[in-house]
């Protein structure tokens, strides 16, 4: 069954799961609870709220998984009866008649990307937009299925952004991204990494945000399964970013017992660069040859595990 990161698995048109690994466990999809219908609409959950609801209602849902040494949701295989794919969506909006605002602005990013030579089957677009859960205030989340088309669209947006085809965030927009992501990093740090990794911009009246996921000849083959053996916070040199906007993203590291820093979380992707000098903390994992790893983001706010950049000019 094709399940990838960014899709969504729906049981019993009520709980949404995003899916957060390619890996399938004991014939299970790893993924969390991200929305939940009620009598009115669709609503986001945060990963408290998440948590809650699986424990109290929904325990059949709880996972624990042995691949990552992580709890996380996990959805039997035989379940699965109704999967949102992101490029579906696209071509779903491209072929509507009736839209309202926020789709007409996806479709506006859609056509920029077109524009810049990306395919339409590269492109896909995933959360509140894909599963009609949206509002005015909803970011337009774009997934583009290729590392090399990602990197690339990256350099025509920073492009479009100095020429002013493409208009950047402002500082409103700015903090409320940081407190959406709720992170660990003070906004001052927040700013100066998001600034410079030109994966955002605004389209209409809406924030777009593009992330990638490698196609398969470009996925980085795992040693897994991993077990965590304590927190630890490290000084390091980034030595590969080749990975760096991938899901996972994945930073080679010049230090004496840790290999790599991985996260899973959206607010570290594109995080440091070649060459600079970082600070990082999370949970050190071993893998099944004992090389050792650095996760950061047990969760999505990443709560006291950050990735930052020192000596930042």
């Amino acid at each position: 069954m094709r399940i990838r990161p960014k899709d969504f698995i729906v049981i019993d048109d009520k709980l949404f799961f995003a899916v957060v690994n390619q890996f399938q466990e004991d014939n299970h999809a790893l993924t969390f609870l991200r929305y939940i219908k009620d009598n009115t609409s669709i609503r986001k959950l945060t990963t408290k709220e998440a948590d809650e609801i699986i424990t109290k209602y929904y325990p059949e849902f709880q996972f624990s998984s042995t691949y990552t040494d992580i709890k996380l949701h996990g959805v039997p295989i035989s379940m699965v009866k109704k999967i949102y794919y992101p490029e579906e969506t696209v071509n779903r909006l491209l072929n509507k008649k009736k839209i309202d605002n926020k789709k007409r602005d996806a479709i506006g990013a859609i056509k920029y990307l077109q524009s810049i030579g990306c395919k339409t089957d590269k492109i896909g677009i995933t959360g509140s937009v894909m599963l009609d859960a949206h509002n005015e205030d909803s970011d337009i989340d774009i997934v583009i299925y290729s590392r090399e088309v990602f990197l690339e669209i990256r350099k025509h947006i920073r492009f479009s952004l100095s020429t002013g085809q493409l208009s950047a965030l402002n500082q409103v927009m700015w903090r409320d991204a940081y407190e959406r992501r709720d992170c660990a990093l003070s906004f001052r740090d927040f700013y100066f990494h998001e600034i410079r990794k030109y994966n955002k911009f605004i389209f209409g009246k809406s924030k777009v945000d593009i992330s990638a996921i490698p196609s398969k000849s470009e996925r980085y083959k795992e040693s897994g399964p991993y077990k965590k053996i304590g927190q630890e916070k490290i000084l390091s040199v980034v030595t590969d970013d080749g990975y760096a906007y991938d899901f996972p993203v994945r930073y080679s590291i010049d230090h004496d017992t840790i290999k790599e820093i991985v996260c899973y979380t959206a607010t570290y992707t594109g995080q440091a660069k070649k060459g600079e000098r970082i600070e990082a903390k999370g949970f050190v994992e071993k893998d099944s040859k004992g090389v050792c790893r650095l996760l950061v983001g047990t969760s999505r706010e990443a709560k006291n595990e950050y990735i930052r950049v020192v000596n930042q000019s």
